[in-house]
């Protein structure tokens, strides 16, 4: 047999270990992996002897802002930035203007990235305020290839909010109904605002206003909330952007197959005082938290009670963020990720944190399983999608000039790490080879699994 691309020569490293070898691509898929010294026909050889071959990173949290809030990002550019870090499959969250509500939404978000990204994109759909037809919304969404349904407890317009402990089950158990995944993001309320309230008495605009108005009660509130709602009503739940040391225990309390969490990258790195430091570029809900809380969250990371790291990629432009340098309040919260999320967990690696199995398994093949992409992607086995990552061994550091999303401002600027991106490879051809990308050839995926 010919294949199509043999990649010969590199260490191999997916979730099921690491191992020597070539892989072997036809028609855009892993045909074979050979061992070591096996000579394979192929139409193009790529020798990466030396290297490291990773799968390509799957984030299932990024917000792209196309429709609506195109100024801070839209697909094209969002996906130029997943490519040139290295992340070959994004998970659209719906909180764009207006949200993904309904499959009319989602058909047309569907129309506006096509032609348009450069890595492969799924869609996320959102539960907000409706009421009519709940069922037969959900199953239309399901069956359009929506990844998950999100609910929030917090941090949207109130409209999109459910705070009301017997709607969240009822939402719950709609969409248990079609066997789809319910990504929450948790939080309350009520204490956020006592918790705003308390924090602008006691330190007015300064700074340590925006810490205090998102206590880690309050989120562990939500996630405690999520948890006996996911209980009670038989749904698969996935807690989004958990942060502190109190969240982590709750999840411990409900451990269970059912419930999944994931966490930022910035959660596991940096601590508040990189905000002190930084201010409105290191924005952020929630916020940055303690040294505590971030050891806390790495522990997580490291022993799987926290199995998936997304990024929560959220830009606004540089602009929007300078508002906030004397007054943080008047900044917007969020900054890009995706370009930054391999850096972020080789440095994890270059700690003794994580290995880069472990990386494989939080940042591709979990994300994949837990949304219905799997074994299409996530993983470097034969007949999985070509998506994979060639990572040479020496220092790379993080250039705020080169980073490509509308909102460059990163506080992961001048991290070095060990690991150089040295090609993105999606369906086998190269989307970003020696810092340079390649025209737009992503797809919109479906969710596989019901």
């Amino acid at each position: 047999m010919t294949f199509d691309l043999c990649v010969a020569g590199g260490m191999l490293v997916d979730a099921s270990g690491a191992r020597a070898g070539s892989l072997l691509i036809s028609d855009g898929q892993i045909a074979a992996v050979a061992p070591p010294g096996d000579v394979a026909d192929a139409r193009e050889t790529i020798d990466v002897a030396g290297a490291t071959v990773l799968p390509g990173l799957v984030d299932a949290h990024v917000h792209f802002r196309d429709p609506g809030l195109t100024h801070k990002e839209d697909f094209t550019s969002g996906t130029q930035a997943a490519a040139a870090g290295g992340v070959t499959t994004v998970m659209v969250m719906p909180t764009d203007q207006p949200f993904t509500t309904d499959v009319e939404r989602f058909e047309e978000k569907c129309a506006l990235a096509a032609g348009r990204i450069h890595v492969d994109v799924a869609l996320q759909a959102a539960l907000g305020p409706e009421t009519a037809d709940l069922q037969g919304r959900i199953k239309a969404l399901a069956d359009a290839g929506a990844v998950s349904f999100e609910i929030f407890l917090a941090d949207v317009p109130d409209a999109f909010v459910t705070p009301d402990a017997g709607r969240l089950v009822s939402l719950l158990r709609a969409v248990a109904e079609v066997g789809a995944v319910a990504g929450i993001s948790p939080g309350d309320l009520s204490l956020h605002a006592w918790a705003l309230a308390d924090a602008e008495r006691r330190f007015g605009r300064d700074r340590r206003a925006h810490l205090a108005s998102r206590p880690p009660e309050a989120e562990a509130l939500g996630v405690t909330k999520a948890c006996m709602a996911a209980r009670l009503s038989g749904a698969e739940i996935h807690v989004r952007q958990v942060s502190t040391a109190l969240s982590v225990a709750a999840l411990s309390t409900f451990a269970d197959e059912s419930i999944s969490a994931e966490v930022t990258p910035h959660n596991l790195l940096l601590d508040e005082a990189v905000l002190f430091r930084l201010g409105p570029a290191a924005k952020v809900f929630p916020p940055l938290r303690s040294s505590s809380d971030v050891t806390a969250m790495q522990q997580a990371v490291a022993s799987g009670q926290i199995g998936i790291v997304a990024t929560d990629h959220a830009p606004h432009t540089p602009n929007e963020k300078a508002a906030g340098e004397e007054d943080l309040a008047k900044a917007p919260g969020g900054f890009p990720g995706v370009q930054t999320l391999l850096p972020a967990l080789l440095k994890l690696r270059d700690a003794g944190v994580i290995d880069l199995r472990r990386i494989a398994s939080v940042a591709s093949e979990a994300p994949a399983r837990r949304f219905g992409l799997f074994p299409r992607k996530g993983h470097l086995g034969v007949g999985a999608d070509a998506d994979f990552l060639i990572l040479a061994d020496n220092v790379a550091t993080v250039e705020a000039g080169r980073q490509l999303s509308r909102g460059s401002l990163t506080p992961f600027a001048s991290l070095s790490v060990r690991g150089d991106l040295q090609g993105v490879y999606l369906r086998g051809v190269p989307v970003m080879k020696d810092g340079g990308l390649a025209p737009p050839r992503g797809v919109v995926l479906r969710r596989l699994a019901g």
